[in-house]
């Protein structure tokens, strides 16, 4: 039996990226609701009267806490609702500033990533399109006079918004950059894992050989699962005169002269895992029969269940 950790299950792997991907988006989401309303606070105070879009940041901030409060309950929807939730921002808040040109605009980018990060590749894929049309068709809004009035004058708003954007983008991507790595990591631990124990096998199994082929005493191994002979030893080959390509591959019963002590051999060792040593009457390749004390014993191996069979003669030496 080697001495190692057992590979982790993969099962495991993906409920602990499950597990971290949720976590990593609730903080994400608090982030988004924190920043959300702190710049609708800002939006309420610096805003001249009657163009204040603090509602706008009030209303993202709302979806991210609904995101939380889902949270409890973990659906499958809770993702796709913010990315929805900051493609209708984007529109809401472009449209309510006049022009594409906003700092609003690059919520896109935000939807993009934030869809990479929690969704699947086609979720991505379809909000990549989606901020595109959306893009594409504020862009014609504004150049056909449709939306209203953009005044261009950069203030402080200006900043917070395109602030909050980029900070929001730089946690999804320090999230992403930080899975990838850890999956990486945990990949290359579990192949040099892998390879450490399929080198300490063949080591095992060139010990395990040589013994096999020097040992003076005639050995034997068989499949459990059909009794066919394996592989014998050239101890077992000069007692009983067969060679090795003779013997691999038939039945280890014609080697027994006697059938029923053929049979109850194998009952208890498939009982037990190990017979002892038995007497028995084996028959040679020239017909001889001469009495042998046999031991068989279950041993694991990567390839199947195997049998070792153990030959002494009568007078008990190999």
């Amino acid at each position: 039996m080697l001495d190692s950790r057992p590979l982790e299950d993969p099962a495991d792997i993906r409920k602990e990226q499950r597990r971290r991907s949720r976590r990593s988006a609730r903080w994400v989401m608090v982030a988004i609701a924190l920043l959300m309303l702190g710049m609708a606070l800002v939006d309420h105070l610096l805003a001249p009267p009657g163009e204040s879009r603090s509602f706008i940041s009030l209303s993202l901030g709302g979806v991210a806490l609904l995101y939380l409060m889902l949270q409890s309950r973990p659906r499958r929807w809770e993702s796709p609702l913010m990315v929805m939730g900051v493609l209708v921002f984007t529109v809401w808040a472009v449209h309510s500033y006049g022009s594409v040109r906003s700092a609003s605009t690059q919520a896109l980018l935000g939807a993009v990533v934030m869809a990479g990060t929690y969704l699947s590749l086609r979720a991505l894929w379809a909000t990549t399109v989606a901020g595109v049309l959306i893009l594409g068709g504020l862009t014609w809004a504004e150049a056909g006079g449709h939306l209203v009035k953009a005044g261009f004058a950069p203030d402080l708003r200006f900043w917070l918004m395109g602030s909050v954007i980029i900070t929001v983008i730089g946690a999804l991507l320090h999230h992403t950059r930080k899975a990838t790595d850890e999956a990486y990591l945990r990949q290359l631990n579990q192949m040099e894992e892998r390879l450490r124990l399929e080198h300490e096998r063949d080591r095992s199994r060139r010990r395990f050989q040589r013994i096999f082929r020097l040992n003076p005493t005639a050995l034997m191994i068989q499949f459990a699962g059909t009794r066919t002979v394996l592989e014998v030893n050239p101890a077992f080959e000069r007692d009983f005169g067969y060679p090795a390509d003779e013997l691999v591959g038939r039945s280890a019963g014609v080697l027994w002269a006697d059938e029923p002590s053929w049979q109850a051999h194998c009952l208890g060792l498939f009982e037990t895992g190990r017979t002892g040593w038995q007497n028995a009457d084996w028959r040679r390749s020239d017909g001889q029969v001469i009495e042998v004390l046999v031991s068989s014993e279950l041993n694991e191996d990567p390839g199947g269940l195997l049998i070792l069979t153990t030959v002494l003669d009568g007078q008990g030496e190999g």
